[in-house]
């Protein structure tokens, strides 16, 4: 098997994943709240399929490791390319992104797929999950002020009323832990609508406005689901 096969059927895990999380979000739209038997069916099916959702990422993840350290690639990783300038408009990246229709994080993501996105100088592509483009923010608003990144492990905003944190420090406060940087890590068991919210939050800790955020999708056929 090729590793370009493999690299496909990585991202074909990936892009599942990402849509099954999407599905609870797409479904609540579906429910009338003034209809108590559709609000009581909508919630029991919800909360089934959180409870199997989750089995299946950690299977997931679990396989996906597997695969990656056995035939020593990252797909997510491999692809991405980075450019930073402090003349942005004149950078390659910039340019052929540009080619392409940018959008906001004003937008619903549901059954999106990224390709890039621009903030301030930097400029990323080669994207393929929701989950990586969140990665690469958060690295690149690590180095841009340390300080401040830590301080979202400790930030009340960023803990669920459930209690439950996005970050922290010890993974196993994590439903799904992925780690950042050093003794850094965040939840990643997230819709892409779950983490475009959580990029808007994060950005305004940094004093930015997510309007400033250009994000681009993937034009090829599998851009988006057809639902």
């Amino acid at each position: 098997m090729t590793q370009n096969k493999i690299k496909e059927i990585l991202d074909m895990l990936n892009s599942l994943n990402e849509y099954f999380l999407s599905l609870p979000d797409d479904m609540l739209l579906d429910i009338d709240p003034r209809d108590n038997e559709s609000l009581e069916q909508g919630f029991r099916f919800i909360k089934g399929f959180n409870t199997n959702l989750l089995q299946f990422n950690e299977s997931s993840i679990k396989i996906e490791e597997q695969i990656k350290q056995y035939f020593s690639i990252n797909p997510e990783e491999d692809d991405v390319e980075k450019e930073d300038s402090n003349e942005s408009r004149n950078s390659r990246i910039t340019k052929e992104l540009d080619k392409k229709t940018p959008h906001t994080l004003d937008e619903s993501f549901t059954y999106k797929r990224p390709y890039g996105f621009v903030l301030g100088n930097a400029a990323y592509k080669g994207l393929k999950t929701w989950k990586n483009l969140y990665i690469q923010i958060l690295k690149e608003l690590e180095l841009r002020n340390r300080s401040l990144f830590l301080q979202l492990a400790d930030e009340n905003k960023f803990i669920s009323n459930r209690g439950n944190p996005t970050f922290s420090r010890k993974p196993s406060e994590l439903r799904s832990a992925q780690k950042i940087s050093h003794s850094f890590y965040i939840e990643v068991n997230l819709s892409a609508n779950q983490i475009k919210e959580n990029i808007i939050e994060i950005l305004k800790h940094f004093g930015i406005n997510h309007r400033e955020m250009k994000v681009y999708f993937r034009e090829d056929r599998d851009a988006q689901l057809n639902v």
